[in-house]
């Protein structure tokens, strides 16, 4: 009897432990490389601390935004200003861009780290913008391996 509540004790205890990692955010911090046929192939580097994730991916990818699902204003690659949001859904960094003007989402990311530890970014065009003579625009997906 001793030796079955021991078990269910154990086994109670890393089902705990178990649930508490999978809860755990992914810290995307690192120099991540271009893996796979995307061009051009690039470095992203990549900063993040409890609420602020720092990108810069070259002169036209690079932004500091709040993790905390609050607007972050950031500069687009033509010059305009853009609004961000990121915040976790699960293990799953979305983040979504939208122009002041028209409070409509126009872009959304995510940003996960897949099983072999690498960082995959998903990008999909919303709004009027999805469409492109009358076809949707299929997602992008960037694949990086830490350096």
């Amino acid at each position: 009897m001793r030796f079955a509540a021991l078990c269910l004790v154990v086994a109670a205890a890393a089902f705990g432990a178990v649930e508490l990692a999978a809860q755990a955010k992914p810290n995307l911090s690192g120099v991540w490389v271009g893996v796979g046929t995307q061009k051009p192939v690039r470095e992203l580097n990549v900063k993040q601390d409890g609420s602020t994730l720092e990108f810069d991916g070259g002169p036209d990818y690079k932004a500091t935004l709040k993790l905390d699902g609050s607007e972050t204003k950031i500069i687009a690659p033509d010059g305009k200003p853009l609004l961000a949001k990121a915040a976790w859904t699960g293990n799953t960094l979305v983040v979504t861009l939208h122009m002041p003007e028209i409070k409509q989402d126009i872009r959304r990311q995510t940003w996960t780290i897949d099983a072999t530890g690498q960082l995959v970014v998903v990008t999909e065009v919303l709004g009027p913008a999805a469409t492109v003579d009358g076809k949707p625009q299929a997602a992008t997906k960037e694949i990086f391996k830490r350096r």
